[in-house]
């Protein structure tokens, strides 16, 4: 399994061009944080038939947060790709927490799921946008693929827990 995630994730690093540089550095800023959930959702918050649903998105984006980043990666522990192997070449900003499971892929991914509930109509651009999120922490060079794969899963459960698994339930 290492041999293939180091493989992935140079593969990745080869992709490297300076204007795709840009739209990857531009992606996983506006997830950080879920910033571009959190915003999604405010925004969506402004029709009064939405509010409620909009408030259960950024429970969705808090809870993902806090579960991935406060208990499972102090938990795995994994050190970071630049960290193992020197001869990767961060493009962004070195991060100093452990790695594993990807923080941006579980909000992005938890986002993506509310927010194409929350805007049914909207679902085309917002998973689109969560993979883009996810595939960019490894493309600069701060994620292994397990990491981001495993982040989407956790994403997944996390909404599909405080979601309830049911769309009809945010629309109430």
């Amino acid at each position: 399994m290492i041999e293939f995630d180091t493989n992935l994730l140079l593969r990745a690093i080869d992709l490297r061009q300076p204007w795709l540089d840009d739209v990857m550095l531009l992606a996983s800023a506006l997830g950080a944080g879920g910033f571009i959930w959190g915003v999604t959702a405010l925004i969506t918050a402004v029709f009064p038939d939405r509010r409620a649903a909009a408030w259960r998105m950024l429970l969705v984006i808090a809870f993902t947060f806090g579960v991935n980043n406060y208990l499972l990666k102090p938990l795995v522990g994994r050190s970071r790709p630049f960290e193992v192997l020197p001869s990767v070449q961060v493009i962004d900003g070195k991060p100093t927490s452990v790695s594993f499971p990807s923080g941006h892929a579980a909000v992005a991914v938890a986002g993506a799921m509310a927010g194409a509930r929350l805007i049914p109509g909207a679902g085309w651009l917002l998973w689109p946008f969560g993979l883009l999120v996810g595939v960019s922490r490894v493309y600069v060079g701060v994620h292994w693929p397990t990491d981001v794969l495993a982040g989407a899963v956790v994403g997944l459960a996390c909404a599909w827990f405080v979601l309830g698994g049911r769309a009809a339930s945010l629309r109430r």
